[in-house]
């Protein structure tokens, strides 16, 4: 078991700077993010809940994932049953199976006397993560099918007009959207199913770390997301797999530079001890 984590403030991805503290519990001033993007609207829940009678138990997981994702949930949050329940309008059932699915894809971990609570971010282990996913990405166009582009060449497209307007207006919760927008993209052309889950799973497991970071790093962050979808669309335009999964792991290669130096030079919110 490693013991370093990075603990963060209560306020997510919004938050201004502040003393480091962990976080216990989820704020119940707050109510979490809808989400906007037309991709990620795809696997998460209708803001009424969840009305039929037959309960999308997947709906609620990835709903449940993208929230710890993009730290609505952030590390050291707790879960409780009743409270998703009533919010989804399900029984405890769906929501319990949900918590496992999360649990085995470490993104939370049962505490005895607290409940279910969102794992903290290991940077030992973030670090083997981060050279996994690097490695993943210098494979990846061996499992891209892009002989019919245009349904992600549209996404692209609406995803770089959506980052370039938050230069003008920045929201990070919008920013963390777009984020996942463009990895559901390229995830849907990856054919080998073992692939698609790995390169999918790792992901959220990986973006916490830069979310966390995001609040003192905005601008050049919000470049490296712009030169990244621009660099896609003319990738996806010549239905070339191999300049796909260059864009892809040197964006990666980027952000992992930008985060080490960010958490080094002390500028994010970040307890190492």
């Amino acid at each position: 078991m490693y013991s370093r984590e990075i603990h963060i403030e209560k306020c997510g991805l919004a938050g201004s700077p502040r003393s480091h503290k962990k976080v216990n519990k989820v704020s119940q001033s707050r109510e979490p993010t809808q989400i906007r993007s037309p991709t990620l609207a795809r696997y998460a829940l209708p803001p009424e809940g969840l009305r039929s009678k037959r309960v999308d138990t997947n709906a609620i997981f990835e709903t449940l994932r993208y929230r710890i994702s993009t730290l609505q949930y952030p590390p050291g949050s707790a879960l409780k049953e009743i409270q998703l329940s009533e919010e989804f309008s399900v029984s405890r059932t769906p929501i319990r199976q949900a918590l496992q699915r999360l649990e085995l894809v470490g993104l939370v971990q049962p505490v005895v006397g607290h409940g279910t609570i969102v794992t903290g971010i290991d940077l030992a282990s973030m670090r083997h993560l981060l050279q996994y996913r690097l490695n993943l990405a210098k494979i990846l166009d061996q499992f891209l099918e892009m002989s019919d582009p245009s349904e992600g060449l549209a996404l692209l497209r609406q995803s770089l007009e959506a980052n370039t307007k938050l230069a003008s207006k920045f929201d990070s919760q919008r920013f963390a959207e777009i984020s996942h927008d463009v990895r559901w993209t390229v995830w849907k052309h990856i054919s080998n199913p073992f692939m698609a889950q790995s390169w999918i799973d790792t992901y959220y497991l990986a973006s916490r770390v830069w979310f966390i970071c995001l609040p003192y790093e905005q601008n050049r962050f919000l470049d490296l997301q712009a030169q990244e979808i621009d660099l896609l669309i003319q990738a996806f335009e010549r239905s070339d797999p191999k300049a796909v999964a260059a864009v892809v792991h040197d964006t990666l290669r980027s952000w992992i530079t930008e985060i080490w130096r960010s958490i080094s030079e002390g500028r994010s919110p970040i307890d190492m001890t």
